[in-house]
């Protein structure tokens, strides 16, 4: 009988969809968590996979699995300790292989600190993999600087579940837009290169969903979401910071218009009746982009820029917003002339890298060959 791999990290459902409070906790309190762990258990075939929660300890662990499989988010922060992954793996003799791991900072500086244990957890990961495979060449520089070498820069793991070599972005949807997307990230503006600026652009997003059919999808916006179940007015946190509308406005847009996906084929399935996504979320612009809806990105920290920068993601970065601001006019118009042939080679690249990392790291997989 063949062993299992245990895949430990990022989740891909949630045991509660239905119940937004008790399915934000189940996600990691963020529903983009659940494209990390999609993406990665889509594309491993033929083994048996296990959860971390079916096994008693490290020993039943050797014994009834062959590796180690982590899905990994930005990892890489300051306050993120793994002493927990990092004190069950070290009692394996397991091969360990970590995909999508990212660095978070606001400065983009490789000499932030990373939390001791974590550093120790990507060590043990370096030693026990082929490759360590990195959201992009920033992280890489991150781990180079704390003596980690042996990366592999392949992106999210996300960007694969769809499992083939191409993706075609169906720009004729750009020609009439009706039915926009909008994600934003205000909870997580202090991450920002520069908060006010992205303050800013998020106001114009939301001035942008207004005078259109739009829905926003929330990903850790609980407050948001919240409005929305109860339909009662939204908190002071979120009517102050959309603070270029009338609050009632922004109230009234949020409880009628916000939904959330605990389920990534319902999130699918909705995403491909939008014309169009914008804002500053990473992944709910990415889902868009890999069932070939056009997407916007509003670049506003390292994560988002790494990202971006190596997949081709058309994108507004927060550093061209100066004290003028942007108009909605002029967001619409980057909108509408986004052009995707450079994502679309970028991820033909990038697949084939892929594929790569996986073999050297000894995964059975999906993916199709090329």
């Amino acid at each position: 009988m063949s062993k299992s791999i245990l895949v430990w990290g990022a989740p891909y459902r949630v045991a509660h969809p239905d119940d937004h409070v008790a399915a934000f906790a189940e996600s990691g309190n963020n529903y983009g968590n659940l494209l990390i762990g999609h993406g990665v258990r889509s594309v491993l075939a033929h083994v048996p996979l296990l959860d971390r929660e079916e096994l008693a300890s490290p020993e039943e662990a050797n014994e009834r699995c062959s590796q180690v499989v982590i899905p990994a988010a930005n990892f890489l922060w300051k306050d993120f300790d793994f002493a927990y992954m990092l004190n069950f793996l070290e009692k394996t003799r397991l091969p360990v292989t970590m995909i999508g791991v990212g660095a978070q900072t606001n400065d983009r500086t490789t000499s932030s600190p990373i939390h001791p244990n974590t550093l120790q957890l990507m060590k043990l990961v370096s030693e026990r993999s082929a490759q360590i495979g990195v959201r992009g060449y920033y992280t890489a520089e991150v781990l180079a600087a704390n003596g980690i070498h042996n990366v592999a820069v392949i992106g999210c793991p996300s960007l694969y579940s769809k499992r083939t070599p191409t993706i075609h972005i169906e720009v004729e949807r750009l020609g009439h837009v009706e039915q926009l997307a909008i994600n934003l990230s205000r909870r997580v503006n202090r991450h920002s290169f520069h908060p006010d600026r992205m303050q800013a652009l998020e106001n114009k997003v939301l001035a942008l969903a207004l005078g259109r059919k739009s829905t926003f999808i929330a990903q850790d916006e609980l407050d948001e979401l919240q409005a929305a179940h109860s339909q009662t007015p939204c908190p002071t946190q979120v009517t102050n910071y959309f603070n270029e509308t009338d609050g009632a406005v922004v109230s009234g847009y949020f409880c009628e218009n916000t939904r959330y996906f605990a389920d990534i084929d319902a999130w699918e399935s909705f995403i491909r009746t939008q014309d169009a996504s914008i804002g500053t979320r990473f992944h709910g612009n990415l889902i868009a982009l890999i069932n070939g809806v056009p997407a916007l990105m509003i670049i506003h920290d390292s994560r988002t820029m790494e990202m971006c920068t190596l997949m081709g993601i058309p994108s507004i970065h927060v550093s061209e917003i100066g004290s003028e601001g942007i108009s909605i006019e002029q967001m619409t118009e980057r909108l509408m002339e986004a052009r995707f042939d450079r994502f679309e080679s970028a991820y033909a690249a990038l697949y084939r890298r892929y594929l790569g990392f996986l073999d050297a790291n000894a995964l059975p997989h999906s993916l199709m060959r090329i």
